[in-house]
């Protein structure tokens, strides 16, 4: 099982005075500790009164506000590119109808050279309509927004593989006859895990995706989709093995194990080991954490918690993922 690291570019660390910077500095540690990615977010502006309700908990709860700052994410991923050697840079998700599909396949396939073909897409279709409206979108854009996803990812990989010039004809998006260069560095382009929840997101995934991102989910739910997964694969004649089983939440070091929303990772040591023990039995290949001390947030105790992950947790983690395999 490989971990990354969520770099926290929704508020970043004010405390520390750097900006954009402190997300590339935690990116630079957690490469030097030994982790296996790190990742980014994505939301373009938030509203002052969000109408929208959080669909991935049941609080409905949205744990950002309009103050905070937000870096953009394939802006931050090409900076990462530069910044780091090793590591998988990914962004999950990228809300897939916020921008064009040849202005997104433009932008990620020059991270992905600068990067030398360590670039991750992890593509939503997002949930918030207060941002869909704020971003001049059309209203089917939000009301179809699975559609206009799927239509945009194809036109993504059209431009990312053309051995000429580039052609798409689909119900949202539509070009002919042009240049796309660069392609990405990596070959045929960079992997697309299909996140989110439900039968819908699973068809997706072994529709068009080279892996799948849960969010929220649990070990026993995590396991339901993956059965779920491999039977539709079956059926689409595709080789569930070749498909990353992704899963992003909290990775949240305490004194006491505790049920935290959104996030099962919550306890000491001995615990988490036992949980990332009955995620990779559910067929987790790679998770995707925001890892912290018991809640939190500053940037020198977040590089606290990510040493003792690296030191304690990080090695087991890598042994299950060899089990597993």
């Amino acid at each position: 099982m490989k971990i990354g690291v969520l770099l926290n570019n929704f508020g970043g660390f004010p405390e520390t005075g750097r900006g954009a910077h402190a997300c590339i500095d935690l990116a630079r540690e957690a490469e030097r500790l030994g982790f296996d990615s790190v990742w980014v977010t994505d939301h373009v502006v938030l509203p002052t009164d969000r109408r929208t309700p959080y669909p991935h908990n049941d609080s409905g709860h949205f744990p950002y506000t309009w103050e905070q700052e937000i870096y953009e994410p394939i802006t931050l991923m090409a900076a990462l590119a530069e910044a780091t050697e090793r590591v998988e840079i990914g962004v999950s998700v990228l809300v897939i109808p916020y921008r064009h599909p040849l202005l997104t396949a433009k932008m990620l396939a020059t991270a992905d050279q600068l990067s030398d073909g360590r670039i991750v897409l992890g593509a939503g279709v997002g949930w918030l309509r207060d941002e869909f409206e704020a971003l001049g979108l059309p209203p089917d854009h939000f009301d179809r927004r699975g559609a206009v996803t799927m239509d945009a990812l194809r036109a993504i990989r059209a431009a990312w593989t053309a051995d000429a010039d580039a052609w798409h004809e689909g119900e949202f998006f539509r070009f002919e006859a042009i240049g796309t260069r660069p392609l990405p560095r990596r070959k045929p382009h960079p992997p697309i895990w299909i996140g989110g929840q439900g039968m819908r997101v699973l068809q997706r995934t072994v529709e068009l995706g080279q892996g799948y991102l849960a969010i929220s989910s649990t070990p026993e739910a995590l396991g339901r989709d993956t059965t779920r997964l491999r039977n539709i694969c079956d059926e689409a004649d595709r080789d569930f093995d070749a498909l990353e089983i992704a899963h992003i939440d909290g990775l949240v070091l305490s004194e006491t194990a505790a049920a935290a929303e959104g996030a099962t990772l919550v306890g000491p040591r001995a615990f988490i080991l036992d949980e990332l023990g009955r995620y990779a039995e559910s067929g987790l290949t790679h998770l995707v954490a925001g890892v912290s001390r018991a809640g939190e947030h500053r940037y020198d105790r977040v590089l606290e918690a990510l040493e003792e992950v690296a030191a304690e947790i990080l090695p087991h983690a890598h042994a299950l993922g060899s089990g597993a395999s």
